[in-house]
């Protein structure tokens, strides 16, 4: 880095307000479209008239972008500049969104939103590297879920009349608009990583296998909620539930995972971030499994709840406690990389199991990936803690 360059860097306080809320911003811009994904999942089925399969297929195809983006950058590491790729990835999302937006219902859609994963990616990879990183990591992971989970919950309720009121188009020309005036944030970024000014007190290194096993378990985790997140809609249209009877159990679903983003903020440094992982993840597990058959309305809203609430909850403590297995601090960077990975793998691996006769084998699926990412993450944990005493 040069004397310019490292000045530039030190002009932000990377652990103070300002820097830390720009990044909270835009990582919500970078997930406008995700977080109300079961919506437009829906919205696609209605609005674009093709299969639940296929309508799947789109947002997998968008998360796929959003995976790509989030790889190439954790290989690039600390060799470029937030700015300028944050500039990068905000036009990229609005251009592609622009051509949604112009291409609904045509053979270019699909195309476009890969372009605007790819810009999605690259905003979200940036956002959550830096906020996961800070020195009070759990909490302002938490922050951050916690902005985009009420915009998610307002999202997810008033989607299904904005989209018969305005249609798709509308949609996303405004994601776009928004997109295009989250660059004035850019001034609050840090330049680039800094492994000094960022550095975990509490991190030990770990060997390279257990790295990747750690890596493993949050690709595993994030293909469980991924699976989960792409299909609860038409888990629930499948029981019988009408439209505006699946947008309110989502939209309570999205305010009560506020208070379990919130509750990792105040407990963070009071309980067990182990114990808290292995509850976050299991009863998680238990949430979807209740989905197995035509639940009704309460049981419906019970499993999605539980399942959001727990998803906000834990979310913190396991990239908390992934940081924690590298001294360097570019894991942080890999392990987006894997939950956006599995966050697009998740969708499409469910359309490949989506045959119109029921939910039940997408549905073990998800349970299953839950169940192997909790015995992936024990391994580097238990290692990461018998550092921890000897040191």
């Amino acid at each position: 880095m040069s004397a310019r360059q490292e000045a530039g860097f030190h002009e932000v306080d990377v652990n103070g307000w300002p820097a830390v809320a720009s990044a909270i911003v835009l990582g919500t811009i970078g997930v406008l479209s995700f977080i109300i994904q079961p919506g437009l999942v829906e919205g696609f089925v209605r609005h674009l008239a093709v299969s639940e399969a296929q309508a799947v297929n789109l947002v997998g195809l968008e998360m796929l972008g959003v995976a790509l983006a989030t790889v190439g950058l954790a290989l690039l590491g600390g060799r470029i500049g937030w700015r300028w790729v944050v500039a990068a990835g905000l036009l990229m999302a609005a251009a592609g969104d622009a051509a949604s937006a112009l291409s609904t219902g045509s053979a270019g859609f699909a195309p476009a939103r890969v372009l605007a994963g790819l810009g999605e990616g690259v905003i979200i990879s940036i956002s959550f590297t830096f906020v996961g990183i800070t020195l009070r990591a759990e909490r302002n992971l938490a922050l951050y879920l916690s902005l985009l989970l009420t915009y998610g919950a307002f999202g997810l309720w008033f989607l299904p009349r904005f989209l018969d009121a305005y249609g798709l188009p509308v949609l996303f020309a405004g994601f776009a608009g928004l997109s295009l005036a989250a660059l004035l944030l850019l001034p609050l970024l840090p330049h680039r990583f800094s492994a000094a000014d960022m550095a975990n007190p509490e991190a030990r290194q770990l060997p390279l296998a257990l790295l990747v096993v750690a890596l493993a378990g949050v690709l595993s985790y994030n293909l469980a909620q991924g699976i989960a997140w792409a299909i609860l809609a038409l888990v629930g249209a499948g029981a019988g539930l009408a439209d505006q009877q699946i947008a309110n159990a989502l939209f309570l679903s999205q305010i009560l995972a506020i208070f379990g983003a919130l509750t990792s903020v105040f407990l963070a440094a009071r309980i067990n971030r182990d114990h808290a992982i292995a509850f976050g993840i299991l009863v998680g597990a238990a949430s979807i499994a209740l989905l197995v058959g035509h639940p009704g309305v309460g049981l419906f809203t019970l499993a999605v709840c539980g399942f959001n609430v727990l998803w906000n909850f834990v979310l913190p403590f396991i990239l908390g406690r992934i940081c924690d297995f590298d001294e360097s601090g570019r894991i942080m960077g890999f392990a987006i990389a894997m939950q956006m990975t599995g966050l697009g793998g998740g969708p499409m691996l469910a359309a490949l199991l989506l045959d119109g006769h029921g939910y039940l084998p997408v549905e073990l699926l998800c349970v299953g990936l839950f169940l192997a990412s909790y015995a992936l993450l024990r391994l580097p944990i238990r290692r990461h803690r018998g550092l921890l005493a000897r040191g």
